[in-house]
């Protein structure tokens, strides 16, 4: 992954949930202008890593206010 990207990434974890949902549907938007509809299973892979990264958000927050 480029330098870019990474920092794509780290910048979209700062964001509210809210703005990070914003991006996404942005994001998505802009990718099927450019390549066509996303396939039933890269909408489900999508699908599966936005909310693993939303558990692991919750995780992150429930294990820092028990220390």
């Amino acid at each position: 992954m480029s330098d870019v990207a990474v920092e794509l990434i780290h910048t979209f974890s700062a964001l509210s949930r809210g703005e990070q949902h914003a991006v996404l549907l942005e994001l998505a938007r802009i990718s099927e202008a450019n390549a066509g509809p996303l396939s039933e299973e890269e909408l489900t892979a999508a699908g599966e890593s936005v909310f693993a990264i939303y558990d692991a958000e919750e995780a992150g927050h429930g294990e820092a206010k028990k220390g």
